[in-house]
């Protein structure tokens, strides 16, 4: 099969903002429809490039990936900014491409299930979306992050992230102090760099997640095609929750990808990617 290309584009907005696109497709996929992919918080569209790129290949049909706000060419995040901007934004996206598939990871698959409530999704895919459901997910660290930021120390601000997330792996679990002085050491490469500079779009993309909090009943709205799966090495609240909406969905799937960690979509792991590519060939 031909590789794919990944092809930059742009969206505007129903308020006007600008939204940064990128297409993956193969010279004989179709030019519309595909799979959008909506991406987690801290990271970028870029990151997702080989998830996209595969995934085009194994459908023969376009991927769609864009730089939420606050990343890239994309507008900065609203100051009136809320889940309900992410949604508007996803539709807009979706719009353009003509795509009726979304996959989600993280903070991207909690956009992508609240947006499955009203948005016309036919095909809904998460992996680790960061949800609450009656008050399961613990943001009780987001003020130390805040505060941190606040005064300008960028390197503890991220230590207080990663162990409040926890989904770094084993490095996450280190004391503060210690932690603090690895990101010190970490933020002098590229990828620590644009970590940084992703760290101010943090504290509103958790405040919307805790702001989003339910229960799980009223996601019965969601596409009959809804595929559910968290990794197998990552933390458990993902799990949590996952399991929670699971229970409520007529005919959902939910599937745990044993060996995953929460990073599987960026790496890209072939079982990930094959997953994904049986859910959205059917």
């Amino acid at each position: 099969m031909a590789a794919s290309q990944f092809v930059a584009s742009t969206v505007t907005t129903p308020d006007g903002a600008v939204l940064e696109l990128f297409t993956a497709a193969t010279g004989a996929a179709r030019a519309e429809g595909g799979v959008v992919v909506v991406h987690g918080s801290m990271v970028t569209a870029e990151m997702y490039r080989d998830l996209a790129q595969r995934l085009a290949e194994a459908l023969n049909a376009p991927v769609h990936v864009y730089n939420r706000r606050g990343r890239g060419a994309s507008s900065p995040q609203p100051d009136d900014y809320s889940l309900t901007v992410e949604i508007s934004d996803l539709g807009a996206v979706l719009a353009h491409t003509g795509s009726q598939s979304v996959f989600g990871h993280n903070y991207g698959g909690c956009i992508a299930l609240n947006a499955g409530r009203t948005l016309d999704i036919t095909q809904l895919a998460v992996y680790d979306p960061i949800i609450s459901f009656n008050g399961n997910f613990n943001a009780a660290w987001l003020d130390d992050y805040e505060s941190a930021l606040g005064s300008g120390d960028e390197e503890k601000a991220l230590a207080v992230l990663l162990r409040g997330l926890q989904t770094a792996g084993p490095i996450a679990k280190l004391p503060l102090p210690i932690l603090t002085v690895l990101n010190r050491i970490g933020s002098r490469t590229q990828p620590g760099k644009v970590l940084t500079s992703l760290l101010p779009t943090g504290p509103r993309e958790i405040r919307a997640v805790v702001a989003a909090d339910s229960k799980a009943e009223p996601f019965e709205q969601l596409p009959l095609e809804t595929l559910l799966l968290v990794g197998g090495a990552s933390p458990e609240y993902f799990a949590e929750a996952a399991e929670a909406l699971d229970g409520v969905l007529p005919a959902s799937d939910f599937g745990v990808l044993p060996r995953l960690a929460h990073d599987a979509p960026e790496r890209p792991a072939k079982a990930l990617v094959d997953r994904l590519a049986d859910f959205f060939s059917s």
